[in-house]
């Protein structure tokens, strides 16, 4: 990490300056997401379906089912963007995210055993459900990793895709002996942003607090990160229990956003590149940044979903799988020059 790359990012507009054009960019991606659909909304009736609710079609439309996904998308797209900044950190690889290293399989996996197998329905149950299957993975993916001869950044991905694919076979399996339910949790599967109640975003909100304060008080020992173990240690970095905190926050981060809204793809891995040329290396502004573009990434792949097959809705997912399957072989191609 040169002090260039650092300052690099202090010429031109101040961090101040380019977090409220974020935000500025996010409020207006969420007023899209309220007035338009497969019906469209003006300003005019968006303000009075929450001014001075009638019970009428439109405000119904707009509280009951545009606002739900207005705020679970950007929650989304947050809890994945940091958990991708602290993975890509941890892994020293770029493009490592919760998708590449497996954890969105193994919470999807941990999902749909606690709602079949144990009739589990609940936000919270299903959100400590995503959270320790996104856990287990993490460690089995890191515990292979380091037993196969080292935390490589190449090794860890492969590991990662590798159990990523076999939680896919399982829930595949599980799935297609349970048809009745086969059709509406593919589509959950898929990563979606539809029908959602409020009550996810309200549930899943303390959820997604806490992972990200955990990532925050990390933030200057992923900064000692980016070089080696040793160099880090003899700054002073606890190694090992900064590592478990961040397993932690991965954890907590993916699960959540699994439990609300399917495994939405590549999230993690497009968002923290955004991040770091807005903002640079230091993972004090990584993480800000990641959860504003996170935010607006989501709630405009959500916008488009609605139109892409108009006027059938697609998933979500499928949207941001493109969008990441393009920066991901963009990465791949640069690796290989």
């Amino acid at each position: 990490m040169s002090t260039l790359s650092l300052a690099r990012t202090d010429e031109g507009l101040s961090k101040a300056a380019r977090y409220a054009i974020l935000t500025g960019v996010l409020a207006l991606a969420m007023a899209m997401s309220l007035m338009l659909g497969y019906r469209q909304y003006t300003p005019l009736d968006v303000w009075n379906a929450f001014t001075a609710f009638d019970g009428s079609e439109t405000a119904v439309v707009i509280v009951n089912l545009r606002l739900p996904r207005a705020i679970i998308a950007p929650l989304t797209g947050a809890s994945l963007g940091i958990a991708g900044v602290v993975i890509q950190t941890l892994a020293r690889n770029r493009i490592a995210s919760p998708d590449t290293l497996g954890l969105n399989a193994g919470a999807s996996l941990t999902v749909v055993v606690a709602s079949f197998v144990f009739g589990i329905s609940s936000l919270a149950g299903l959100s400590s459900a995503a959270a320790l299957g996104a856990l287990l993975t993490s460690l089995i993916v890191f515990g292979i990793a380091t037993s196969a001869g080292g935390l490589s950044p190449l090794r860890i991905v492969l590991v990662g895709v590798t159990i990523a694919g076999l939680g896919h076979a399982i829930v595949e399996v599980i799935l297609t002996s349970n048809e009745a339910e086969l059709e509406q949790l593919l589509f959950w599967l898929s990563g979606s942003f539809m029908d959602r109640p409020i009550s996810l975003a309200l549930n899943g909100l303390p959820f997604v607090l806490t992972g990200a304060a955990i990532a925050v008080a990390l933030a200057r020992a992923l900064d000692a990160l980016h070089a080696d173990d040793s160099t880090a240690a003899s700054l002073g970095v606890p190694i090992v229990l900064v590592r478990g905190a961040s397993f932690v926050a991965i954890s907590i981060l993916t699960g959540t956003a699994v439990a609300m809204a399917g495994p939405v793809s590549f999230v993690g891995l497009v968002v923290p590149h955004a991040a770091r040329k807005i903002v640079g290396l230091r993972h004090t502004h990584q993480i800000a940044a990641a959860a504003l573009v996170g935010a607006i990434y989501t709630t405009l792949a959500d916008v488009l979903a609605r139109f892409v097959i108009y006027p059938t809705e697609a998933p979500v997912g499928a949207l941001t799988a493109v969008g990441g399957g393009v920066v991901l072989l963009a990465l791949l191609r640069r690796r290989a020059a």
